[in-house]
Order: C-alpha cells, then structure tokens, then sequence
C-alpha cells in the first residue's frame, strides 16, 4: 500500500515535466503524446494524463505513474525512485521513511556499490606511483585532466589480489565482488579469488542512469597472448549488448543534436568528447546491437557511423547499417582517412577538420556503392547484380517509404543508369518479396499502431460485461462516485454479475482514497494483470450514456448523482434481463410452477421498464 510520503510525491511531482526530459511531448487536449520511449515507434502512441498523473503506451502497453517511470525507464528500485522524486519535489524523507528504504537494499544495490567502491579505488591508484606509466600513457595520448575526470578513468595495479583485498577490507563480501565482476576464482582453490583486471588502465561504463555497472580495461603493453581491451563478465547489472560507453555523459548533446556519432574504441569517445563531440558513444566490445540502437532511438533520430576504414570497419559498418535502417533512423556513413581512427583524426587534425567529416559524411546508398567500386565490384556484371540488389533491400528496409524514391534516385544517378530501369528492378523485388513474405518489408505503422490497439484489453478484461465495465470506470475516474455508490444504493462487489467484476470492484473499495489509480498501481499485492486493466479503464474512456451532455454541458459540472444512477441502473437491467431469459427458459418447459414463475417474470418485467424509464 502506498504511504503519505509516496501519494505526496506523486501529487507534487509533475509527471508531464519529468517524461519530457527524454520524450519529445505535445499537448493534445487535456493530455500530452510523444514517441515511447519503451519501444521503437513513428506514430505518437504515448500520452500521459497530467489530472490522473499517470502515463500509457497504446503500441506496447506500458503504463503507469511517476514511480513506475523511473523504475522502468532508468532501471532504479522502488526506493531509489523514491529517494529521487522526493528530492526533485523538495520533500525530506522522514526516519521511519528512511529505516523502510533500508530494508529494500537488495543484492543488486549491493553490487552497484562494489562496482562504484571499484571505480573510486582505480581512479586513487592512477594518480599514485603505481599509477605514474598509465597516466603518462592517457596524457601522451592527448587526454587532459578535465577529461580523464569527466569520464573516471583510472588504473588496475600490478598484482593479482589488490582490488580484492581493499574492497574487503571495506566490509564487501567475496560473493558480491564475484557477481560483480570484480574478480574470479582461482582454479582448484576454493574461496581463493583473483583480480579481473590487472595492469590495465579502466574505463567506468555507466548504464543511462549513471551508476557504474562494469568496465572495460586496456593493456597498457600490447602482447601477443593478451587481448587489448577486456570487458567485465555479464552479470546482473552489465549486459555488454545492451549498454553503449559515453552514452549518459553525452546523453543531453544527443538529444539536443537528435543525433549520435558511433565509433568502435573508448579512446574514439574519450577524444571526441574532450574536442565538443559529446555526442559519440561506442559499443562496449560486442558488435553493434539492436538492444543499443534502441537506447539511441530514445534520444536521437540520426547516426553518424564513423568506423575505422579497414576491412573489420567496413563489416562492421555494414552491420551497423543493416540493423538501424529498418528502425527509421537516417544513417550517414563519415569517410575516414585510411589507417586512421577517430581518436587519432581528432588529436592530429582538430575539432574543426573532424566537423568536415561529419559535413561530408555520405548516405549508406553511396557508401555501398563506392565501396563495391573500390573493390573491383561494378566492373563484374554479375558482382554488379548483387551489388545493386542488395542496396534496394536495404531502401526497402526503411519504414518510411517517401524516402525510398528518393534513394532509387541517387543510386540510379551513382552507378549512371536510368532510373526506370533501377526503379523497375526495386519494384520487381517489392512485389516478391511482398508475396513471399520473406523480404525485408514492413508493415505501414498504421498497421503496427492498429495491432497494438486490438491486443490493449486482455483476455480476463473481455470477461467483463460492458454494463460492469461502465461502473468500474466511473467509480475509478469520477470523484465521489464510490462513495455515492455505496452509501445511496448500498452496492458491493457482490452485485457485480462476473468473477473479475467482483474482483475488480473490491479493489477499488479497498483503495477508496484521493488517488485511487496511483494507489492501485503502488500496491504490490495487485497483480500486473490487473493494473493493466485498471490503466486500461483510466485511458479508454466508455461514455454511460448516449444522452451524457444531459447531465452537464461540461466534464466539470457533470451531476455526479445522476452519472452513478445511469450505470448503476444499466447494470440493473442488464442483471434483471438475465434473470427473466432463466424464467423465461423455465416456463418453456412447462414445469409444476409455471404459473408463479411466470408471475416473477411480469414483475421483473415491470421493474425493467421502471428502471429504464428512470434513465431516459
């Protein structure tokens, strides 16, 4: 059950002004839309209820208030979430609020802190005598002071135990340093455990809200038998292919610029963002995912690729292209020098020669084209075949199909064909694809906009009849409206007509207060199912009547009396319909007491057209 200090903060934090720190909002009505930030979508189908303070997806069904934002969006526990909202409302947790939080501490908090007690150990040795060869290194390499801060980096000593022992010495269990990722166990020595990352300088890797969940190292000499760059193991909190370095420091330029500047290296996004690019981010050693791509989708629409120009680059931005055009980004594909990276452009060239890459930067049509003309590709006719094919799946890949004309265009003027000839081609392949149903088509956002609004009630919902569904809402919107409910007509859960009608209506008694739906949503002993039912009803509004606007001539003056007299009656007659159709079926078998069955008829019947002349 929610607490004063939680229905304080729902009611002082304003849902519109926090969800537009990562969504793009428009009001529209009393309500706001925007793209959801939950899934990849170009039709607004998100809209948050700034009266009701709370928030649904029509595309994939999230919803819910303030709280459930920022524990699905930024990950956060629930006393986490409460500990930021409440600090963003300006209200200060109380003891007993604070002794509750406490208790929440969960093994995931546990090993977030190891990992932040990690970070603050290797960024004190980088700058000790231990430390003196790996800062010499990152200031040879351009790095300043200010950056090396800005992003944490530090360095792993020489030794194998020496993370271990200070961590443990700070009351940190061997257990959650190993679910951290912080060190392993020795072979054939149990309880023994060594450091993860030894002699290598490190690289924090933040998750979108900031907190340290993994690293990656880098060997300061390069040896044959050793990798140059190590990750932390995936464990409960890094997920290497779901997580993008450099994305929550440059996360506000991104959504300022709409766009991102992906690279391959930690160097790449150090240098960039020490020269103004703060918008760079790399994957964190895993090829590009379309897990990552969705965190970029919520802060930006466009993507500079500007991978390294050998063959590893080349694959790699070809993967890169492939994954993101079918999410609607805009793609361009920055030409480096060859044997060049964007860490070494950057420091031998400047900000200003690395801002005419970008200006120059070239669409994935030409990008492939070139390519395959370097590569001795166009002068083959049947290379050429697969070439142009291969660029028209990847336009036909792109949701938005005005663009897909304008690209034909372009690679019909690249390779110097006439366009009718290129363009019958596209079609042809269109139109086999489309009856194969194997081709990258998609289907039109309507389409996809439209399945998520049919799949939006669940199966137990549907259980609900629409007389239940018309009451249930009422008493969840209307102000007053349980209440008058219950003290005039003396209704209870036992006069709802289904199982989940009783159900859903004991709920809502239960949860009687100011805020019913932020209560609801709060209590975990409701399961999700029914949230979800409850979100349903707060959003999908079903009118009691086709004479509603007798009632008031607006939402605010509405007689609450007599929009409870209307479901409540419906129900009634609905009820009474269905107790003289078992008459009814009993008379036709011309049973023993017909006759006083067919008297409790007439009378239901009497008591149907009073109630319905009650609502006219």
């Amino acid at each position: 059950m929610p607490t004063d200090v939680t229905e304080k903060v729902i009611e002082m934090v304003d849902i519109v002004d926090l969800i537009s720190e990562v969504v793009d909002l428009r009001r529209r009505g009393a309500n706001f839309v925007g793209l959801c930030p939950f899934h990849q979508e170009k039709t607004p189908s998100f809209t948050i209820s700034p009266e009701k303070r709370i928030f649904k997806c029509f595309g994939c069904g999230k919803a819910g208030n303030v709280f459930s934002f920022m524990i699905e969006y930024y990950g956060m526990t629930f006393g986490e979430a409460l500990r930021e909202l409440a600090r963003r409302a300006g209200i200060k947790l109380g003891v007993k609020d604070d002794k509750n939080l406490k208790q929440e501490i969960t093994r995931k908090d546990e090993i977030l802190r190891a990992l932040e007690s990690a970070r603050l150990f290797y960024q004190k040795i980088l700058h000790t005598q231990s430390g003196a060869v790996a800062l010499s290194y990152l200031k040879n390499r351009g790095f300043n002071s200010n950056t090396i801060e800005e992003f944490g980096i530090g360095y792993a000593p020489l030794g194998w135990d020496n993370l271990a022992r200070e961590l443990i010495s700070k009351g940190i269990p061997n257990d959650i340093l190993l679910d951290a990722g912080l060190v392993k166990p020795k072979e054939n020595k149990p309880g023994e455990f060594y450091d993860t990352f030894r002699e290598r300088i490190i690289f924090p890797i933040h998750n979108h809200i900031g907190k340290v969940v993994g690293f990656g190292g880098r060997i300061l000499k390069e040896l044959d038998d050793q990798p140059k760059y190590i990750n932390s193991p995936q464990t409960q909190v890094f997920d290497k292919s779901k997580l993008l370095f450099g994305l929550f420091l440059g996360r506000n330029e991104i959504r300022n610029n709409k766009s991102v500047i992906l690279v391959e290296g930690y160097a790449d996004v150090v240098s960039l963002h020490q020269f103004g690019f703060k918008n760079a981010v790399a994957s964190c050693g895993t090829s590009l995912t379309t897990e990552q791509l969705e965190q970029i989708a919520r802060y930006a629409n466009t993507i500079y690729i500007a991978y390294d120009s050998d063959e590893a680059g080349q694959k790699a931005t070809e993967r890169a292209i492939r994954l993101a055009l079918p999410l609607g980004f805009e793609v361009l594909i920055v030409r480096l020098i060859k044997g060049e990276d964007p860490d070494s452009f950057v420091q031998k060239n400047g900000a200003k020669a690395f801002y005419a890459l970008l200006d120059n930067s070239v669409s994935f049509v030409r990008y492939f084209a070139e390519t395959a003309n370097d590569k001795g590709l166009l002068s083959r006719p049947a290379q050429k075949s697969l070439v142009i094919r291969h660029i028209l799946s990847l336009i036909n890949s792109i949701p938005d199909k005005l663009q897909h004309d304008d690209f034909v265009k372009e690679l019909a003027d690249i390779l110097g064909f006439p366009y009718s000839k290129i363009n019958a081609i596209y079609s042809e392949k269109v139109k086999l694809a489309q009856e194969r149903k194997t081709g990258p088509i998609e289907r039109n956002e309507e389409s996809l906009q439209n399945s998520g609004k049919n799949n939006i009630v669940s199966e137990t919902a549907k259980e609900l009849l629409p007389e239940e569904r018309n009451l249930l809402e009422i008493c969840l919107t209307e102000k007053g409206a349980i209440d008058y409910l219950v003290k005039i007509y003396h209704f209870d859960s036992s006069q709802m007509m289904s199982k989940i009608g009783k159900d859903l209506l004991e709920i809502i008694i239960h949860h009687k207060r100011k805020d019913i739906i932020n209560s609801i949503i709060l209590d975990d002993n409701i399961s999700d199912e029914l949230k979800k039912i409850f979100m349903d009803f707060s959003f999908f509004r079903i009118e009691p009547s086709r004479n509603w606007e007798r009632f008031a001539h607006s939402p605010e003056e509405k007689d609450i009396g007599k929009v409870v007299k209307e479901v409540y009656s419906r129900l009634k007659i609905k009820k009474t319909e269905q107790q003289m159709h078992q008459l009814k079926s009993l008379i036709s078998q011309k049973v023993e007491n017909s006759n006083e069955l067919l008297k409790q008829y007439q009378e239901l019947a009497r008591e149907r057209q009073k109630l319905k002349s009650s609502i006219k």
